[in-house]
């Protein structure tokens, strides 16, 4: 059996074989060459799917393992302070999201966001010789750094990217225009500063919903006689018109396409 896991610290999704059947969101302990670490389990892939590996489900997380984990995570906090110290003193352009240790403590996987490209080569000598450890640093985007972080949308609920998303969907303003929002960027932009994923969950709808509605602007015929079209609501299936003295609402119904 092959799963997909998923880490908390920014390393990327990865592919993994086990003997034995894990649900979704399982925590599980894996091994892997960068020796035993911990993750959630996304999904089982489907038999015969070939997808390359790298590494194995060792066992679900036990309450010794949690401990460890518990243990480890302190001692990466700790870790991520003192990183960010290091980064401050060298005045590199880069912001420490995370700092992970494996369970083993051979390897400090540090995650970054930057606007620019990185020369972080004397960085990275200056981390090995502080920790005495392996160091893998990688560059992160600013969805990512959301997922890390987490936090409230302005729908009130947790970010998606933290509680389901796996994969960031392709997210494009015409989404916005397809569903008649406001295209201020205050109003479309999550957390992350990039549009909102959620954009993306009812645009095949209002994509196949908009073939039945005239364009703003399209003249059209009603029984009130000719109206311009100056707005849509798509949901309701009515349609504002601007008619030779007033403007009215009608039912999609009601009208001559």
């Amino acid at each position: 059996m092959i799963y997909e896991i998923e880490f908390t610290h920014g390393e990327q999704n990865t592919f993994v074989s086990g003997c034995e059947a894990f649900t979704p969101r399982t925590q599980v302990i894996i091994q892997n060459e960068k020796g035993k670490c911990h993750g959630r389990v996304i999904k089982q892939l489907p038999e015969g799917s070939e997808v390359d590996t790298s590494g194995e489900i060792v066992r679900a997380v036990t309450e010794e393992d949690k401990e460890l984990i518990e243990t480890t995570e302190e001692l990466s906090q700790k870790a991520c302070a003192k990183i960010r110290q290091i980064v401050a003193a060298h005045g590199i352009d880069m912001k420490v999201t995370n700092a992970a240790y494996n369970l083993n403590q051979s390897q400090l996987f540090v995650s970054f966001t930057s606007e620019n490209r990185v020369d972080f080569r004397e960085l990275l000598k200056e981390l090995a010789a502080t920790f005495r450890t392996r160091i893998e640093l990688r560059q992160i985007g600013a969805r990512d750094a959301a997922k890390i972080y987490g936090g409230v949308g302005p729908c009130g609920r947790p970010l998606c990217c933290s509680e389901f998303i796996y994969e960031f969907p392709n997210v494009s303003i015409k989404m916005a225009k397809n569903q008649s929002l406001s295209l201020k960027q205050s109003k479309l932009n999550g957390l992350c500063g990039r549009l909102m994923c959620c954009l993306s969950y009812e645009d095949e709808f209002y994509r196949e919903a908009r073939k039945n509605f005239p364009d703003f602007g399209e003249h059209i015929t009603t029984a009130q006689g000719e109206g311009k079209v100056i707005g849509l609501n798509i949901l309701n299936n009515k349609i504002k018109l601007q008619l030779e003295h007033t403007i009215k609402e009608f039912d999609i119904s009601e009208i001559e396409m």
